[in-house]
């Protein structure tokens, strides 16, 4: 179950896969959702103690749009949202996520190639990435 924080809410990915897996795929969308809200959510609560942080302008809701018709653009945005704001971020935690550009390679041209393990893992780091900065803001 997510787990809700003062600072936003943390997720497993392990649950996300199984559900994905089991749904065929349904679940995972909705997780993309639920990502975008979380970052826009985290922006604006982390507004308060860090001066750099703003809300996006990107709605979640746009982003599924988004994700459904060109998938490259939610992305690129969802890495390099969550990598800049770790990177210039106060709160410094050991873990940050792939450049958008890097994630966009990773999923367009090494999928094929590792049947879609690759991708796989650059999501699980950067779920792991945002709920290590989460639990960092509660420290």
């Amino acid at each position: 179950m997510p787990k809700e924080m003062k600072y936003g809410t943390t997720r497993r990915f392990s649950r996300v896969v199984f559900l994905s897996l089991v749904t065929l795929g349904i679940y995972y969308i909705l997780y993309q959702f639920w990502l975008f809200k979380d970052l826009e959510d985290h922006f604006k609560l982390a507004f308060t103690t860090e001066s750099r942080s703003y809300p996006t302008t990107n709605n979640p809701t746009t982003m599924l749009i988004f994700l459904i018709v060109f998938p490259i653009y939610p992305i690129y945005i969802k890495y390099t949202l969550l990598h800049d704001h770790i990177e210039t971020s106060k709160i410094k935690t050991e873990d940050n996520c792939a450049l958008g550009l890097e994630a966009i390679f990773s999923f367009t041209l090494l999928c094929l190639c590792t049947i879609c393990i690759f991708p796989l893992v650059i999501e699980y780091r950067w779920q792991k990435a945002f709920n290590n900065h989460i639990i960092a803001h509660e420290q």
